[in-house]
């Protein structure tokens, strides 16, 4: 097992025991444990959900699915991807580069050039691109040929890998569809999940304090 994440789990253990288990302690010899476990228990998921809140509006917490760039085809020359037929105009018609002032749009061209060397590589010996060789010695991205497509409402993109194998270099077109992921969606579903549990701790609490209070008042 990873010593980082058996570390981890300990020191986490050990907080919830020391700071929220010695506040319960404390507060069971005066209220009682009934009681003492809500008041606790509600006041530590009400920390939590502001922190599931912050979560849900910033990457600072728990991520969900990534942003990537879902590889459609790449070929020799772009006309002979027939999976996507804008592809054939590439890099004129409808496909633009990157704005230089989007550090956003920079981003994800930097992604989509990453994952065009990976995609080629994971290929290379199949049959999946006609003419790749199956050891090349090295893959480079062609300076200044990423472009970007917007249709329908999604993003594509498209650039040129110069594969070098045994003294001998040939060009292939990589075409991607980009997939926005959903990096909020885990810290959401959390924060919800702690705002169910606070309002049935929330409930609790209040039964336990009108069962108390009875319970002090003389018959």
């Amino acid at each position: 097992m990873d010593t980082a994440f058996v570390t981890g789990l300990g020191a986490v253990i050990s907080g919830l025991l020391i700071f929220i288990g010695s506040a319960f302690l404390l507060l069971s010899l005066v209220l009682g444990g009934r009681l003492a476990y809500f008041v606790v228990a509600s006041i530590t998921l009400c920390f939590l959900l502001v922190m599931g809140v912050v979560w849900s509006i910033n990457k600072l917490g728990p991520v969900g699915q990534l942003a990537k760039w879902d590889a459609i085809a790449a070929a020799p020359d772009p006309s002979q991807i027939d999976k996507f037929d804008p592809a054939a105009e590439y890099p004129e018609g409808s496909w633009r580069v990157a704005d230089a002032e989007n550090a956003e749009e920079l981003t994800e061209r930097s992604e989509l050039e990453s994952e065009a060397t990976k995609y080629l590589e994971s290929v290379a010996g199949t049959d999946k691109v006609e003419g790749l060789p199956q050891n090349y010695e090295a893959a480079v991205i062609v300076e200044d040929s990423s472009r970007l497509l917007d249709q329908n409402g999604e993003l594509y993109g498209a650039t040129t890998v110069e594969i070098s194998a045994q003294a001998e270099k040939s060009e292939f077109v990589f075409v991607a569809k980009f997939d926005p992921g959903n990096p909020l969606g885990k810290a959401r579903k959390i924060a919800a999940g702690i705002f169910v549990l606070l309002v049935l701790h929330l409930f609790g609490l209040s039964r336990a304090e009108r069962k108390a209070r009875q319970e002090v008042q003389p018959a």
